[in-house]
């Protein structure tokens, strides 16, 4: 299998030398996605609901661009700045997905000091339909 950088509009420009989707196979891995704007890059601070709004809004978009889907999600990984916020990324993030599909792995970690002060990071790892 042969790793593929696949590029998208709809992530915004990495702050550093990353990538933000990878396609190894028929996996893809998003790099962790903070609240930012996919157009301008700004980052949009605001309550953990705001900003775990916005993060899930720009995955699922990239997921599509790049012919994938949130159905197709294997494992997230979150990683949050305090565990008192939990309930409120939680209830956001389940909106995303729903039983019938089967939810996808997850782990949540606390404590993480997360880019510009934000509150909550989320990276994934797809399934892609070929």
């Amino acid at each position: 299998m042969k790793r593929e950088i696949i590029p998208t509009a709809k992530a915004p420009a990495p702050v550093g030398p990353y990538s933000n989707v990878v396609k190894y196979g028929n996996l893809l891995f998003i790099s962790g996605m903070a609240s930012e704007d996919a157009i301008t890059g700004e980052i949009l601070h605001g309550t953990v609901t705001e900003q775990t709004e916005n993060i899930m809004k720009n995955i699922k978009a990239i997921l599509e661009d790049v012919g994938s889907s949130m159905r197709l999600v294997l494992k997230c990984s979150i990683h949050m700045t305090r565990p008192e916020y939990f309930s409120e990324m939680n209830s956001v993030y389940g909106s995303y997905f729903n039983e019938e599909d089967g939810y996808p792995a997850r782990v949540t970690t606390f404590g993480s000091e997360i880019y510009d002060g934000l509150d909550v990071e989320i990276d994934v790892i797809a399934g892609i339909e070929e």
